[in-house]
């Protein structure tokens, strides 16, 4: 009996599974499919079925009033339909207002006498809306005899500026004879070292924030007889200490590394000094309160995204320099350390005027969506016309005035201007080229402001600037009214009504930067 029982327990439990008692078996005489388990036609009110037509609450039926199923035309309220996101959804402006942010590697004048070209740029300077000027505070002009100081040009050139709404970032360069009388940077004597820095911070303690500690320390062209990476850390302490101690607000910078490393193989990359001075010196963090780079591109011709990737050798593009510099410094231990581009350009000898100037909108794009703290063009002025290398001559936003005060702004402060105007105010959002997966070089990168002014920066990377491309862009959701397409310089090319859908553009290799409000 025992084993009847669990026979007859161990076939009910089978039911299930061999379709028992389902009305589709011819033994219920009815004929029907139904899956209700009671005999009846396949019309009913049921709760949980799959049948074709009626008022259940939970199926996978094609015709109903349900609201959880996976039909294609009813009114439920979920279930698997297919809706497209929003390709802003999660975008937030975050970081600095491009006009906070921009600034000018400058030769201007540092002398006590009356300079046009210094009053000239200076006013350009600002309506263009920059905020920082970078210039050098020699060592030799400040003290030119031991504990004989002479700040008397510097004075006046910080105080235009100043006047103007400029800051002034001072960078500390070169020594006298006096101090380094073998012509060697390698001589320098730390203690002589924070003696001058800390002479100039306390003098301009109330009108400079900014110092970067020497120039391309990388480079036998201004470290001699060749980068030391542990002298540089040695000096780099003592101007930290130097500043600090008379100004302890001020802002310490690792100098502006050259990207044309002399260590081309080295494993970290173009950026391997700062890393080599971490390993001379582990502490070094301490002693910096930021780092700059100058992240000039391949023999300074090739675009911003141009990466150069041999295996053996590896010449990054801006973006994966900035990466790269963070590996780093992550490696030593400070990975939030601010990051400035104290030197940006590209010489229009080899590239061309509008070239230049495409690279210079292009680079901002970058530089905002990295995060730079700091952005300065190298530099203001054409030089006098050589045509030799390293094309000194060739990197300004306007032409070599000579004595004759005639000079023409190049294609590069137009962009300049155009940028400040049209997304002066705005901050990086994010990458919507990325998001919408776009390829083959394509770029669409979103800003807003805090008016909730948006602005989408479109171009291409291709060989052809002047070459144009279609592309069809969507626009948020919650965009209102009219959208509005500038050039590269901030005239006015196209505009549309939101509501009509994405808006249909032609991108090239200039920057046009769509616009819109949400």
């Amino acid at each position: 009996m025992r084993n009847f029982v669990l026979l007859i327990v161990f076939l009910v439990a089978l039911c299930p599974l061999s379709g028992c008692g389902d009305d589709d078996d011819p033994s219920t005489g009815s004929g029907q499919a139904d899956d209700d388990n009671d005999n009846q036609t396949p019309v009913d009110d049921d709760a949980i079925d799959d049948d074709a037509s009626d008022d259940d609450a939970g199926d996978d039926d094609t015709g109903d009033d349900d609201t959880v199923d996976d039909d294609t035309v009813d009114d439920d309220t979920l279930d698997d339909d297919t809706v497209e996101p929003d390709p802003y959804d999660g975008m937030a402006p975050a970081g600095k207002m491009l006009t906070e942010m921009l600034g000018v590697s400058s030769h201007m004048s540092r002398g006590i006498e009356y300079s046009w070209k210094r009053e000239f740029e200076i006013s350009k300077l600002v309506e263009a809306d920059l905020t920082m000027v970078r210039t050098d505070f020699h060592w030799s002009n400040i003290e030119p005899e031991n504990d004989v100081w002479n700040f008397d040009g510097l004075d006046v050139m910080t105080d235009l500026c100043r006047a103007a709404g400029l800051e002034v970032t001072a960078i500390f360069l070169n020594s006298p004879d006096w101090a380094t009388p073998s012509g060697y940077s390698d001589d320098i004597d730390p203690d002589d070292y924070y003696d001058y820095t800390g002479h100039t911070a306390a003098h301009f303690a109330d009108c400079i924030d900014h110092y970067e500690v020497w120039n391309e320390q990388n480079t036998q062209r201004f470290w001699k007889p060749e980068p030391n990476p542990a002298k540089y850390g040695d000096i780099l302490k003592a101007a930290y200490e130097g500043v600090h101690d008379n100004d302890p607000t001020a802002t310490v910078i690792f100098g502006g590394l050259s990207s044309f490393e002399v260590k081309f193989f080295h494993e970290m990359g173009v950026w391997n000094f700062l890393y080599r001075v971490w390993e001379e010196h582990p502490d070094i963090c301490d002693f910096m309160d930021a780092v700059s780079i100058h992240p000039y591109s391949f023999l300074q011709q090739p675009s911003p995204e141009f990466d150069l990737d041999l295996g053996i050798y590896h010449y990054p593009s801006m973006q994966i320099m900035v990466e790269q510099l963070r590996d780093i410094l992550t490696v030593m231990g400070c990975p939030d350390k601010a990051i400035q581009f104290t030197e940006v350009g590209w010489p229009s000898l080899l590239i061309n005027d509008d070239r230049q100037a495409a690279y210079l909108a292009r680079s901002l794009q970058f530089a905002m969506a990295a995060g730079i703290a700091y952005y300065d063009w190298y530099t203001f002025w054409d030089g006098s016309g050589s045509a030799t290398l390293p094309t000194e001559d060739y990197f300004g936003l306007f032409t070599y005035p000579g004595d004759t005060q005639e000079t023409e702004p190049k294609p590069s402060y137009l962009a300049l201007i155009g940028a400040s105007r049209v997304i002066g105010n705005a901050r990086f959002a994010g990458d919507l080229g990325a998001v919408l997966g776009w390829d083959g070089g394509n770029y669409a990168y979103v800003l807003a402001d805090d008016a909730d002014v948006w602005t989408v920066a479109l171009w291409h990377d291709g060989g052809m600037i002047f070459q144009e491309t279609e592309v069809s862009l969507p626009l948020p959701a919650d965009a209102t009214g009219s959208w509005t397409l500038y050039d590269q310089e901030g005239a006015e090319l196209a505009s549309g009504d939101v509501a009509a859908g994405d808006a249909v553009l032609s991108v090239t290799g200039q920057v046009r930067y769509l616009q819109f409000s949400r």
